[in-house]
Order: structure tokens, then sequence, then C-alpha cells
């Protein structure tokens, strides 16, 4: 096995597409990094600019068209610049830590790259040509499968470390080593603002990251597992993954049933800051949600790799 899974890590780290996908979230993390430093400056009337900034969002919430939770986030909005106000928290003061949590802004582009090397993992041996040398080797289906699983998963771990790491380290250079233990607003589930260490924070949510990216990892897997092209496997995965989450979102605000779509589900940060997408959700649920999920495309994905007929001729 170990050496099945380490034949699928050379197919991954072999191919220059692997390479410049990384190469691009390093890049936008360094650029991000530069243009904030470059715009840094102290604002000593910033307590003011969060005022303005509050009066404007309760005006824009006064709007009948505006979706519930446009509301609801205007309002953590809101009630996190109080915080900052009556705490003395400067918001534009940046450290590494704090720098690192901005730039998971990024996250979406890392979710969409890993998709990419996903959906290809097992798609590509059909379109490459060389499933029939690897069906016919002493391995059962079975453990190519798996292997190919956990390579997966490992290089969606390390893009996600280096993500992590280059963020911390740019942010370093630019804003200075430290501030992990300076405070960070944020809003509960009940709406009120609260605040933990910036690092306790930063390293919460890249762990709720990483679930979501394996999520969306096992997506892109069982479709590369089911579809023979390439071409076909990426794009589906990438359209479930950008729709997916749209829709919910859209969805979300007329209809609970919604709650029972995987999308609904994977971000799980949402029971520690602001609160579940429709109310009434629970984390238990959610987790229970994933766990059927995971099992069923995983499974699917066994399914129709170990019964397909393959021409080996």
């Amino acid at each position: 096995m170990l050496s099945l899974i380490s034949n699928e890590n050379f197919k991954i780290y072999i191919r220059l597409r692997t390479w410049i996908l990384t190469a691009i979230v390093v890049a936008a993390i360094i650029v991000i990094a530069v243009i904030l430093h470059a715009h840094q400056h102290p604002n000593p009337n910033w307590k003011a600019g969060l005022m303005a900034q509050n009066a404007k969002l309760q005006q824009a919430m006064s709007s009948p068209h505006l979706p519930k939770d446009a509301v609801q986030q205007y309002k953590g909005m809101i009630a996190v610049n109080n915080y900052e106000i009556a705490h003395n928290l400067d918001p534009n003061l940046d450290t590494a830590w704090k720098f690192t949590a901005t730039a998971m802004n990024l996250s979406s582009l890392l979710v969409a790259f890993i998709v990419v090397i996903v959906g290809d993992i097992v798609a590509g041996e059909f379109g490459g040509g060389t499933i029939k040398m690897l069906l016919t080797q002493t391995a059962t289906r079975t453990k190519v499968l798996v292997s190919k699983y956990i390579a997966a998963l490992l290089f969606a771990l390390g893009l996600t470390a280096v993500m992590l790491g280059v963020s911390l380290l740019s942010g370093g250079l630019f804003f200075g080593f430290g501030g992990g233990g300076l405070p960070f607003p944020y809003v509960n589930p009940e709406h009120v603002a609260m605040q933990m260490s910036t690092s306790s924070y930063v390293l919460m949510q890249y762990g709720f990251l990483f679930v979501q990216v394996i999520m969306n990892m096992t997506i892109a897997f069982m479709i590369s597992a089911i579809f023979r092209s390439t071409a076909l496997a990426i794009t589906i995965s990438i359209l479930a993954y950008l729709v997916g989450n749209t829709l919910v979102s859209v969805l979300a605000n007329y209809y609970s049933w919604v709650k029972y779509i995987l999308f609904s589900n994977v971000d799980l940060s949402k029971y520690v800051i602001g609160g579940p997408l429709i109310h009434g959700m629970t984390l238990g649920f959610s987790i229970t949600m994933l766990v059927i999920y995971f099992v069923v495309m995983n499974g699917l994905a066994w399914f129709l790799f170990v019964k397909r007929d393959v021409a080996l001729t």
C-alpha cells in the first residue's frame, strides 16, 4: 500500500500544473501582503471611521430587499465595530497572525485548486491511457482507489499547510512576527461580540477550513471516478463547488429542507462565528450529515471504480 501511495504522490507532484497552482497560491498571498503593507498608515481617527461605517450599514439594513443572511452579516459587522471601539482595538493594526486571518479570504482559491488536482486523479488514468497498466498490477482495485484517495488527501493537507505557512511568513516579514496573543473580535451565533486570541482564531478557522477541503475533495474524487474524461471531471467538480455554495445561500432564504444539502453543512465555523445558515441547525446535525455524505460519496466512487468494465486491450 505504501508503494502505491508513493506512486500516486509522484504522479501528482511530477506534473507542472501542480507546481503552477501552488505558485499561484503563494504569489497571491505575497501580493496581498505587499498591497496591505503599502496602504498601512496610522489612522488616529479610526474610531470615527468605524462609527461612520456603522451608520452606512444601518442605512443599508433598512432596505426591504436586503436578504436575511446579509442583514445578519451587517449586524455582526456592527457588533464587531462597536466591540473594537469599546475595547480600543484598532482594526488597522496588522500583525503576522492578523494578516494570516486576512489571507484566509483566499480559501476559495485553495479549495478550487485542490478540486482541479483531485478531479484528475482517477479520470486522468483513462484520459492518459494508463488505466490498463494500473489495473493489471497485482494490487486490487480497492487498494488502487484507496491509495489515490490518501495521496489526494495528503496533497490537500500539504497545500493547506503551505497556505498557512506562507501567510505567517509573509505577515511576519511585512508586519512583524508576533501578535498571536492579541485579541481578535468576532460575533458568536447569538450575535454577541466576543474575542479570542488571534492565533487561536486562525488555527480554529484552518481546522474548519480543512473540513471543507476534505468534503469538496471527496466530491471531486467521486466525480473523477465516475467520468473517464479529465476535462469533464474537473469541470463538473469546479461547478459543483462554485454553484453549490451559491445555490444553498439563495435557497436558504426560502426553504428549510436546504439544510440537508451537503453545502449547507460544510462550514462548521458558523457554529462558533455568526450562526448556522438555517435557524435550528446544530453542530451535531451538520457533523452527521457530513459523515453520511462522506460515506456515500466514497462508497459510490468505490462501487463504480471496482465494478466498472474496463477494456484492457
